[in-house]
């Protein structure tokens, strides 16, 4: 009897490893396809940014990975003045670093019935230099913030710019597929 029992918790034991690594594999090529998105967005896959700020390292970070994300043709981001931006990107001065904590990086963003009318990219040049951040750790950095700006949420793949941790990998083919299935979801619609 106690062979039989013995058996059978194997048998369970085998059966539920199974079940957890099928899941396991199905739900990361499952978030492989697409990044996901929240019900955020703008009106339209556009929007008009400004980069705040003194330092001209960080205007070159943030052009570059606005370079980056207007090249994948799925959202266009467009210079503006600081009036009529609807995006503002900056870099916290030492004193503001503080206030941001471990974060790399911060989206703030502010939104009516779901359309994002305003936000707010922030990195954090403190944390860069402690952590020895290179120019391209930086620049994804950016590009992951401006993820956030367009609607994009955290991928649980290590293989998307929308990795929570993320700092080596730049914009990928499921992270533009995520951009533009959010534009042609209805506002308010997650993925």
């Amino acid at each position: 009897m106690q062979r039989k029992v013995g058996i059978y918790r194997l048998a369970v034991f085998i059966v539920t490893i199974g079940l957890v690594l099928s899941q396991a594999i199905t739900g990361t090529a499952a978030a492989a396809a697409m990044t996901p998105f929240g019900q955020q967005r703008f009106a339209h896959d556009h929007a008009t940014y400004v980069i705040t700020g003194k330092s001209a390292y960080y205007r070159r970070v943030w052009q570059s990975a606005i370079q980056a994300w207007n090249k994948t043709g799925a959202f266009t981001f467009t210079r503006s003045s600081k009036r009529h931006a609807q995006i503002e990107l900056t870099a916290d001065t030492a004193q503001e670093a503080a206030k941001m904590g471990q974060d790399v990086g911060m989206t703030d963003y502010w939104s009516r019935h779901n359309q994002l009318i305003a936000v707010v990219c922030t990195l954090n040049p403190t944390l860069f230099r402690q952590f020895d951040y290179s120019h391209a750790d930086e620049e994804h950095v950016a590009e992951h913030e401006l993820g956030h700006a367009m609607g994009l949420n955290h991928n649980p793949s290590k293989h998307s710019v929308m990795y929570y941790r993320n700092r080596a990998v730049g914009i990928q083919k499921v992270d533009v597929e995520g951009v533009r299935q959010r534009y042609q979801t209805p506002i308010g619609e997650a993925s």
